[in-house]
């Protein structure tokens, strides 16, 4: 029997949590290969998250730093990623570990293993609609806490059901939860989503809880994303949300920064760059303005943001 960590991304946000945290649940519970399953985070807690974990009763998942490498004659850490697959957004010493399995709902970037794996990725709006779908797979039913935890994830990755990630899967499925935990699906998801202490974020906060690392050619480039229900207050700090942003790239060693300031009930994000962007601008046909650019209907980083980012340095 080996031990396996499961963990979302860096910067995780309520899906990396949620899917890490209820997929360990999960493989524990039907004994998948007889290893025993621990779910790990690779940052802080998201409010809504704790939250969410304290009224279900279910322990935080601890913080995993590092892998460091195995003991002479030791197999490797096992590990099993969720919600992200790219070396750049996993755990420090990966390449210290055994990449035992994969839940994942994004694009397949600098992924590579020495043996075969479980490999799950499907294009859906969240990977806790995944891990929902694999309780059907392994002859489970969910308890009303694995559900809710589950759905607070889709409606928030999905921006209840708004962004233009989400599936017809998830149309089918929101509702059949819903009805489970006596709730309709769209105000659970807001009242979820208005948890966030979104009064008190400071810049450094809007800039950095929820970013991620990519290579767009021979850069190396952030783009993060900071979600509201009303932009006002976050317009009016751009300059100190600018020299958040200057810091942040200079901590990562990043050639460049995006960030998405995205309001959810107007439906749009104001778009920010800086650092080496061009190729950031050109692939979302905007310049780079000093109070930033409003990109109406962009509402998703990975399908309106980073696509085509990444399609314009091919």
């Amino acid at each position: 029997m080996s031990t396996v960590y499961v963990f979302g991304h860096k910067n995780p946000d309520n899906d990396a949590i949620m899917s890490a945290v209820v997929l360990t649940q999960l493989l524990n519970q039907v004994k998948f290969e007889g290893n025993e399953y621990v779910a790990r985070r690779l940052g802080p807690l998201p409010a809504e998250s704790a939250k969410l974990l304290a009224e279900t009763g279910t322990p935080e998942p601890e913080l995993l730093e590092s892998i460091e490498p195995a003991a002479d004659g030791a197999e490797p850490q096992k590990v099993i990623l969720c919600d992200h697959n790219e070396s750049a957004q996993t755990v420090d010493g990966i390449h210290n570990a055994t990449v035992f399995g994969v839940v994942d709902h994004h694009r397949i970037g600098d992924f590579e293993t020495a043996a075969p794996l479980y490999y799950i990725c499907l294009p859906w709006g969240s990977s806790c609609t995944i891990v929902r779908r694999l309780f059907d797979l392994l002859g489970q039913t969910p308890t009303k806490e694995q559900t809710k935890l589950l759905l607070s994830a889709m409606m928030t990755d999905t921006l209840m059901l708004k962004s233009p990630t989400t599936t017809n899967v998830e149309r089918e499925l929101a509702p059949k939860m819903g009805e489970e935990l006596g709730v309709d699906p769209i105000k659970f998801g807001m009242d979820v989503f208005l948890s966030r202490p979104s009064g008190s974020f400071t810049p450094e906060q809007m800039v950095g809880n929820d970013i991620k690392q990519f290579e767009v050619g021979d850069k190396k480039l952030l783009i993060g994303q900071y979600e509201t229900v009303d932009k006002t207050r976050a317009l009016g700090m751009i300059p100190e949300i600018r020299e958040a942003m200057r810091a942040y790239q200079a901590e990562k060693g990043a050639d460049g920064i995006v960030l998405c300031l995205t309001d959810i009930m107007e439906e749009g994000s104001q778009v920010l760059f800086e650092g080496e962007t061009e190729v950031a601008q050109k692939g979302l046909g905007i310049a780079n303005e000093a109070g930033g650019v409003w990109m109406p209907g962009v509402l998703s980083r990975k399908k309106q943001v980073a696509a085509p980012i990444l399609a314009a340095a091919e």
